[in-house]
């Protein structure tokens, strides 16, 4: 039984779109909405627009999914708006380090797409 690696294009794919995402909750807050201050139906929609993008040319529904259920899951939601803050302060083409614990829900996800 072979495990399919996904490639480096995907997974760089995927890793922009959890930015995106992150940066689109962001830009919500920032339109005049009240921002989440949890996990909750209004974050979970933000962040699946977020991700899938409008005609789901950025990730999967499913890696998408996946992606939320790991962060509300493994993610404390200070932590999690704490890189959508930096990433906001972030000027375009900064490295961007993302922590952690939501770099281990990105790995997860990565090797469930195999």
């Amino acid at each position: 039984m072979s495990t399919r690696r996904p490639s480096s294009r995907r997974r760089a794919s995927f890793l922009g779109s959890l930015l995106v995402v992150l940066a689109l909750v962001v830009l919500a807050g920032c339109s005049g909405q009240q921002q989440p201050t949890d996990y909750g139906e209004d974050y979970k929609q933000n962040f699946m627009l977020g991700c899938t993008g409008v005609d789901g040319e950025l990730a999967s529904e499913s890696q998408c999914e996946c992606l939320y259920k790991g962060l509300e899951d493994k993610v404390d939601f200070d932590d999690a708006k704490t890189f959508e803050e930096d990433q906001e302060k972030a000027e375009s083409g900064d490295d961007i380090k993302i922590p952690d614990n939501i770099q281990a829900v990105v790995d997860d996800c990565k090797d469930s797409e195999a």
